[in-house]
């Protein structure tokens, strides 16, 4: 550790503690601090444990109480007009996770299903059954990932960033539409990476597991806060389980992952090249497909390039432009016998820019507004066809362009309370224009405790696949579909009762409407199916939060959310949808100096799955994790976990495509225990 930025951080420290002991009440409205006029944290690799926990400590006062995301520039939690909660990088660690998806199991009222196809990511008892994650917007560093074929995202290994570079991931809930448009309808992760500044200048890691999971990953990173270049790639594979559950046994599980990218800063100018590409196995054999044959199988690529400036005019102006161009395509390769197999592919291409300004109009906190304008278009095909017979098959191109308008004012008039409003307005080529508003008031002591009343109001336009997509036998193009639309209330209480604990605790309730749904129609005598704006939910419930970490090294983190779903004003209707789900998890200090010691569980209750006879349903479900990790060691870090030390499957209601002719599947066996190590270094 350098002895300059432990100075910093103890001299820090010991003014805050100061500041507390001679007035426990802190000044009603704190300075506020731009994070890049700080001086950077000392990385964790102390030798004694007081240093180490010291610099993490301050790391995490710096740090995971700042968002991002939640309106495109830097809050504090207590500013957001949302309910967030921030995954930081020492967590991540700390807990063995080894994607993304494994790190949103442990957040308040999150939940995923990982039905053998891809990891789809619940919130608040909604996860509708045959969603891939279109209603969740995912950004890795303020970019969009979410491609406009389908609007799928991943949250696992298709993501095209590997774990070891994830700073920290911030979680907003709610519909953050006036600020991003389409797609933010449940919420926002945004993944932010770790900068040159702090991170290591090389490292390597490898890791294997259980049901032959092997994997190994690189990066390097030069450069300052200002000036920095950095880039990794990591590669996975892994053999898979077998499965047995009525009409689906079988070892096909297999899947393999690629992922690699380049980041770039200079002054104020930035760029960024991501890619990955993800080969799945389908277990499940959807689609009525050959149950074990291994040729089944799903492959997702996509790469992105970001480029950008920001730059200050003054002290009252932040001018920022982006541009992007990015490329999606999706492979099926579905068996269905030797000589008839079929093939689906998605392509999409899309490019744009945005123009944002952040502006300071009246003295410190009076009133300031962030105002911007973006522009996309994009180019989607669909193409079905079986193989040996592409040219008889179906092709369906789609061109659309989207532009955006926003601005979003927020106001202190009194040190105890805040305002803020914003508003976008977007228009489609393809479906009808939105008006998306956002309010909130915040009512608090400075930043011990307060209280958020919000409320907003998103959209989901339709994807050119659900709304153009037919192949003349099975679906029906519907080009009449409309947006879904959500209303959230909320109210959130939270405070910080002593120095390291965070507590959270909200009412909130949220109302969908025009939900997509696929209908039986009737088109030359032929029943076939179509996407229609038919369904309406409610979710509405209780959700609570805390977390608390020392100087000592102590972290512990815990849950709880109850939530109650209705689907067309009946709960009977609402599928796949948890009452409760609640986690928790503590981590030791270093351990004989060496290693901290973490253990978590998770909970999530029982769901209802499509049986129309409402007797099948997914029962409750605890996993209990551990993991011991050792940051470092002569430059070495190591990270031994097992995942579901308890034994038990989690039941996974199935969706429509995993319905067998004669046998609908309504339930998927989830993971089993696994056995895992990663061994890294660092230079």
């Amino acid at each position: 550790m350098r002895i300059g930025g432990f100075a910093v951080v103890v001299v820090t420290l010991a003014r805050l503690v100061s500041a507390r002991a001679d007035d426990p009440r802190p000044p009603a409205k704190p300075a506020k601090v731009d994070l890049r006029d700080l001086p950077p944290i000392p990385d964790v690799v102390a030798e004694d444990d007081a240093g180490s926990s010291i610099a993490v400590f301050a790391a995490s006062v710096t740090n995971e109480d700042v968002v991002v995301g939640a309106a495109k520039r830097e809050q504090s939690l207590g500013s957001v007009a949302s309910a967030v909660t921030v995954v930081s990088g020492d967590r991540l660690r700390r807990f063995g996770y080894r994607t993304v998806a494994e790190a949103l199991r442990s957040v308040a009222g999150l939940y995923v299903v990982d039905d053998r196809m891809t990891s789809r990511l619940g919130i608040r008892g909604l996860q509708l059954l045959g969603d891939f994650n279109t209603r969740i917007l995912v950004l890795i560093d303020g970019a969009t990932l979410n491609e406009p074929w389908n609007q799928f995202v991943g949250i696992s290994e298709d993501l095209p960033v590997s774990i070891d570079d994830i700073d920290r991931v911030e979680v907003v809930r709610g519909p953050v539409s006036s600020v991003y448009g389409t797609n933010a309808f449940f919420g926002i992760i945004n993944v932010v990476t770790i900068g040159a500044d702090r991170a290591s200048r090389s490292y390597g890691r490898a890791s294997l597991g259980s049901f032959g999971t092997y994997g190994a990953g690189a990066g390097f990173a030069a450069g300052s806060v200002n000036r920095q270049l950095r880039g990794s790639v990591a590669y996975q594979t892994r053999r898979g389980e077998t499965l047995d559950a009525p009409e689906l046994h079988t070892s096909a599980d297999g899947s393999e992952s690629l992922n690699a990218s380049l980041v770039a800063h200079y002054d104020g100018a930035f760029a960024q090249v991501r890619a990955y590409r993800r080969v799945r196995e389908l277990a499940g054999a959807p689609f009525d497909t050959v149950i074990g044959d291994r040729r089944n199988h799903n492959v997702d690529q996509m790469i992105m390039a970001e480029g950008g400036y920001t730059r200050d005019l003054g002290k009252h102006v932040t001018l920022s432009a982006r541009g992007y161009l990015n490329r999606y395509q999706f492979q099926d390769f579905l068996v269905y016998e030797p000589d008839a197999n079929n093939r689906d592919i998605g392509d999409s291409t899309w490019f744009g820019a945005e123009l944002r300004a952040h502006l300071k109009i009246l003295p410190g906190d009076l009133l300031g507004a962030t105002t911007g304008l973006e522009l996309t278009s994009n180019d989607v095909t669909s193409h079905s066809f079986d193989e040996g017979d592409e040219a008889n098959g179906r092709t369906i191109p789609t061109q659309f362009n989207a532009q955006g308008v926003y601005a979003e004012v927020d106001s202190t008039p009194r040190p105890w309370i805040s305002l803020s409003g914003g508003v976008r307005f977007d228009r489609n080529s393809l479906f009808e224009s939105k008006l998306s508003p956002r309010l909130a008031l915040l009512l608090h002591d400075g930043e011990r405790y307060g209280l958020k009343l919000l409320y907003a109001r998103g959209f989901r336009n339709p994807s050119p696949l659900e709304a153009f997509f037919q192949d003349g036998m099975t679906e029906v193009a519907n080009p009449r579909l409309r947006p879904e639309t959500i209303a959230s209330y909320e109210a959130v209480l939270w405070g910080r009762p002593a120095t390291g604990m965070n507590l959270r605790l909200s009412a909130f309730r949220w109302n969908l409407g025009q939900l997509l749904q696929q209908q039986p129609v009737m088109v030359d005598g032929m029943e076939q199916q179509q996407f229609q704006n038919v369904a309406q939910e409610r979710s509405q419930g209780f959700e609570a939060e805390a977390s608390y970490r020392d100087t000592t090294g102590w972290y512990a983190f815990g849950s709880a959310t109850l939530a109650f779903v209705e689907r067309d004003g009946s709960t009977e209707n609402a599928l796949n949808a948890p009452e409760v789900v609640a986690s928790g998890g503590v981590s030791t200090p270093l351990l004989f100096r060496l290693f901290h010691l973490s253990s978590e569980l998770w909970f999530i209750g029982a769901r209802r799955t499509r049986d129309p006879t409402a007797m099948i349903e997914a029962r409750p479900h605890l996993s209990w994790n551990l993991a011991l990790y050792l940051p470092a060691w002569r430059g070495f870090d190591v990270t031994l976990g097992v995942r579901n030390v308890l034994g038990k499957r989690e039941d996974v209601p199935a969706q429509g495509d995993y319905d067998r002719t004669d046998t609908p599947v309504y339930l998927i066996p989830g993971e089993g225990r696994e056995i895992y190590a990663r061994l890294g270094y660092r230079y």
